[in-house]
């Protein structure tokens, strides 16, 4: 079996160790807990609870990729900028608080305040990644701030 070489703009999902991985798993039902965008040069752009940067791909060996979209170059580019642009913003607690509570079944927040604590200057992973697909004129997801690893991972092909 040959191994997908990414190209830039595409997102990755994987499954990471430790407690917040395990419970970002259990709060979302499914195996996905992490994403992030692709850059080229084996550079990759993703929020963690330090914030937006930039990391090397060899951190993550087992990634499933989103290799079946249809980027154009020009979408490729607008990804890949913003996600640059985003770098060194925060991470958004406030909406994995939300996303938590929401898998235990409580919906306790109005739509103005959700969108209050999405409009904060940090992401999650997964808001990141849609966000990015978003600018670039392709949603991957109906609503980015509420989007979850497991939500990007739904739209991949298995290699």
């Amino acid at each position: 079996m040959a191994t997908y070489e990414p190209r830039w703009g595409d997102y990755g999902v994987i499954k990471t160790g430790g407690f917040f991985g395990k419970l970002i798993r259990l709060g979302t039902s499914s195996r996905w807990n992490h994403a992030f965008i692709y850059i080229g040069n084996g550079k990759i752009v993703g929020a963690d609870p330090t914030g937006v940067a930039i990391s090397p791909l060899s951190n993550y060996p087992q990634v499933a990729w989103n290799q079946h979209e249809e980027l154009s170059d020009a979408q490729r580019d607008a990804i890949v900028s913003h996600a640059i642009n985003a770098v060194g913003r925060p991470y958004n607690f406030g909406i994995i608080a939300v996303l938590a509570l929401r898998a235990l079944g409580v919906k306790v927040f109005p739509q103005k305040f959700i969108d209050y604590l999405a409009k904060h200057d940090g992401y999650i992973c997964s808001e990141l990644v849609a966000e990015c697909y978003e600018k670039a004129g392709y949603p991957i997801c109906d609503k980015p701030d509420l989007c979850n690893p497991g939500d990007l991972a739904e739209r991949l092909i298995w290699q």
